[in-house]
């Protein structure tokens, strides 16, 4: 990670649009992350990734839509990564069976 200061912050006339800082505006750009995000655009926009966002279209997102709308299901009631992953167990159980009914 890089670390970058301006210089002449005081005297520029957009300073309050750029920063709330005292002094000079201070920036860290890490090249990492933006070698991660290349590299996660470039499998989102390859053949397969087109293909499996395509899927997922298909198969999950209606299911969420489904869960949120038609039955109601916008937050959990219970706190706690255990209670949670009960509850959603309960939500995705429910789902299944009417899956399984109609």
């Amino acid at each position: 990670m890089r670390h970058y200061e301006a210089t002449g912050c005081n005297t520029c006339p957009l300073k309050p649009e750029c920063t709330r800082a005292k002094g000079n505006r201070h920036m860290r750009v890490s090249f990492r992350l933006r070698r991660y995000r290349e590299q996660a655009k470039n499998n989102l926009l390859s053949e397969q990734g087109r293909f499996l966002r395509v899927q997922r279209n298909v198969e999950v997102e209606s299911v969420f839509g489904h869960i949120k709308h038609n039955m109601c299901f916008r937050r959990f009631s219970l706190r706690g990564l255990e209670k949670v992953k009960t509850e959603w167990g309960l939500v995705c159980m429910a789902h299944n069976m009417r899956k399984l009914a109609g």
